[in-house]
């Protein structure tokens, strides 16, 4: 039987510490984020708000440890995007699971890796924070050191294929893949104007660099015109600019990996480009296609398609051709049997939404390309997609039980 590293209460004080202390460096992470991927400061201090809410708040999850030990160590690399609310869902079950941490952040973001070595310079023998060392290199160390007993990572399907084949070195691979293009289905009977505000709030929410962020409305053909209207009022609002500027919604997308894959939206969505357009450098301004046709690709950044469906069933006939089933929205009622069969398929699927941000507390994780787990039990390996609550999954049930 593993040992968890303290008590469930202090385990609970050092999460809620942990928190305290990201809320205390607020300003270092604002500035970091913004020089880092240039991370607009008024995204930042969100993410700052949700991480330490999280943190502060493990005791919600506490009962679903009961029966349950830790691995020991597992190890992880954190995106770029929402690294410390990453840090906070993921790293936060981790910790509340009773398992030591070692984990890295992107290469991109290496002030906001510093920030947080020092936040938990306090719990070094329990939580190490790997600063300086190529991500790929630190993967692999994990791979070969038999103390790590669950990995997790994100990044493109590829990245997630070839940390498949090492499941035999682990008891668990957890894999966040890529949203591809997320949608928002307006159906008949929808809210015209909720759904253009939501879709244009969500999709360009810190420059489309979410991947739950949404990158095409399939909406019904009868609705398209007056929600074009209402989606293209609420892009006009949106300002882009230093990041520095608590006015700002999103600043330059520093990131080459995002302008590839927008500039790859570009290329392959035929339509009508009816706001934004190419990269100029590093500044990118929301990117609004009428299209006639969206391929089944990876898309990132402040990138919108949207395309008008005849009928409400060819909507879902739509939404359901992807290999990339992480997260889906709807506004109106579905044609009779449709909500069953989005939800089959897409790892959350939300209902007339009004939220912004997701909570980091929500079950999560896409299915097929978009994210999976492997489990070793036994002689077996056991794959399963999303969603997937981490504490549970960084937890498994106390040896000798049937739990």
């Amino acid at each position: 039987m593993k040992v968890p590293w303290a008590s469930l209460d202090e385990r609970l004080e050092v999460l809620a510490d942990m928190g305290r202390r990201i809320e205390a460096r607020r300003e270092d992470f604002l500035e970091a984020l913004a020089l880092d991927i240039g991370q607009a400061v008024k995204v930042t201090s969100e993410e700052i708000r949700l991480t330490m809410e999280h943190l502060s708040t493990m005791e919600e999850e506490a009962s679903l440890l009961e029966g349950r030990e830790p691995y020991g160590l597992v190890g992880a690399i954190f995106p770029y995007d929402g690294p410390t609310v990453m840090f906070a869902r993921w790293g936060g079950a981790a910790l509340l699971g009773g398992n030591r941490l070692r984990f890295s952040f992107s290469s991109l973001t290496p002030r906001v890796a510093q920030l947080m070595e020092e936040v938990c310079q306090p719990w070094k023998d329990v939580v190490e924070v790997v600063i300086g060392k190529d991500n790929r290199e630190f993967g692999w160390d994990c791979v070969e050191d038999p103390d790590v007993r669950v990995f997790f990572v994100s990044g493109s399907r590829e990245v997630g294929r070839v940390y498949a084949q090492a499941i035999d070195e682990f008891d668990k691979v957890i894999f966040a893949g890529p949203g591809g293009m997320p949608p928002v289905l307006v159906f008949s009977g929808a809210s015209v104007e909720r759904a253009a505000v939501f879709a244009a709030r969500r999709a360009f929410l810190n420059g489309g660099q979410y991947c739950t962020t949404i990158k095409r409305a399939l909406v019904h053909k009868d609705l398209l015109d007056p929600f074009v209207e209402a989606l293209l009022e609420e892009v006009d609002k949106i300002k882009v600019g230093d990041p520095m500027d608590p006015q700002v919604d999103y600043g330059p997308i520093k990131a080459e990996r995002t302008r590839v894959l927008f500039e790859r939206g570009l290329e392959w969505v035929k339509g009508t480009l009816i706001r934004g357009g190419p990269p100029e450098g590093e500044w990118i301004f929301p990117t609004v296609v009428l299209a006639r046709e969206i391929p089944d690709i990876e898309v990132f950044g402040p990138f919108l398609a949207v395309k008008a469906m005849g009928s409400d069933r060819a909507m879902v006939e739509e939404a359901v051709r992807t290999g990339y089933p992480l997260i889906a929205y709807a506004f109106g009622p579905p044609p009779l049997g449709s909500k069953g069969r989005l939800e089959a398929l897409y790892g959350r699927v939300y209902w007339d939404p009004e939220f912004l941000y997701l909570s980091p507390r929500d079950p999560f994780g896409g299915r097929r390309d978009s994210g999976w787990v492997l489990e070793k039990r036994g002689a077996m390996i056991i794959r399963k997609g999303g969603p997937i609550v981490y504490v549970e999954e960084l937890t498994r049930p106390v040896s000798g039980s049937s739990g």
